[in-house]
């Protein structure tokens, strides 16, 4: 969580952290409020590439998105242009840059995994048999490999959630970019939001918070607290009346949407109450397993599905490192597992 959005909810540089676990609240300085140790950095690499990532992240988005944050919570609106698409930046990478985001990400690998372990089975056997399986081989094999599937750290890969990160910043960016979506700014003459340590809650059409995928369908909404009077909202709808401001019903919404998506905390002014009728429930918010079915292919199989174009040229220069190994690893360091 960058410290200068943490910051618009101190007090006196501090403030009041209530975690998942047994619910107490604790006075927290905002440099050590929702902070992650090397969480962005290469573990593969050294020096300034080492921490590629964060070096990016520093003057690329928190250094130019903090002034448009700022006078977003001042009440400047509408945005220009290049203010808006800094705006835009600052929503995407919030969603894809925190532990939330990250605890999805292996959630669906591990989900993933026995099918796709499966999957490499059968292409194996074939290739050792030197002939094609029948039907009922292929699925005997592949149904035998789900079970008997390792744990998915046997490919490990500490690079994975880096890429996947930047990978998803490019979809996440485009969509909050598509036509028919808007940005809200809804403000309050009193402190009524609290903010998660994701920063962000993402709200499904049904008004749930869940995380199972498509993780951002066309009709997500995303809650942007940015101050405990300021709300940011990225949405397709139309139902929101900026000119009624904030209202309590619309901050409930938001809150609960910071205690589904926060990992660990979600924080508050210390001299602003927690909100009345507000659970924290003690575990974050989990994947639902897939329900694995397999057929015979009745055709060909199409292309495989391909990843965004990176479309900025030093995030594409990140990406690069963090999909070679380098030549003074062990082989296989680095290369297995999800991308």
């Amino acid at each position: 969580m960058p410290q200068y959005w943490l910051r618009a909810f101190a007090e006196d540089g501090h403030v009041l952290g209530r975690r998942r676990r047994g619910g107490a609240e604790h006075r927290t300085p905002v440099r050590r409020a929702a902070v992650a140790r090397h969480f962005n950095t290469d573990p593969l690499a050294d020096g300034e590439r080492r921490v590629a990532l964060e070096t990016y992240l520093d003057r690329h988005v928190d250094g130019p998105c903090a002034p448009v944050l700022r006078v977003l919570r001042e009440g400047q609106w509408p945005l220009d242009e290049a203010q808006h698409a800094l705006a835009l930046d600052a929503l995407a990478w919030q969603v894809v840059r925190t532990q939330a985001f990250r605890s999805f990400d292996e959630q669906v690998g591990h989900h993933l995994f026995p099918a796709l372990w499966a999957q490499e089975a059968v292409g194996y056997s074939e290739e050792q048999l030197g002939r094609p399986l029948s039907e009922a081989e292929r699925l005997e094999v592949f149904w035998t490999a789900v079970r008997t599937a390792p744990d998915p750290s046997v490919i490990v890969d500490p690079r994975s959630a880096l890429r996947a990160s930047i990978r998803a910043f490019e979809r996440t960016q485009g969509l909050l970019a598509a036509p028919g979506r808007r940005l809200v700014l809804l403000r309050s003459a009193e402190p009524l939001l609290v903010l998660a340590d994701s920063g962000i809650a993402l709200r499904r059409k049904d008004g749930t918070f869940g995380l199972t995928p498509p993780l951002l369908p066309e009709t997500i909404e995303v809650f942007a607290p940015l101050s405990p009077t300021c709300l940011l909202i990225s949405t397709p709808r139309a139902h929101y009346r900026p000119h009624r401001g904030l209202t309590r019903k619309i901050a409930a919404k938001a809150n609960a949407g910071a205690a589904a998506w926060c990992q660990d905390a979600v924080y508050r002014p210390p001299s602003m109450p927690w909100p009345t009728h507000l659970p924290l429930a003690e575990s974050p918010l989990e994947v639902r397993p897939p329900r694995l079915s397999a057929v015979p292919a009745q055709q060909p199989a199409g292309p495989a599905p391909t990843h965004p174009e990176i479309r900025r040229g030093e995030l594409r220069a990140i990406l690069e490192q963090l999909s070679h190994t380098p030549a003074d690893q062990p082989p296989g360091s680095g290369t297995g597992g999800r991308t």
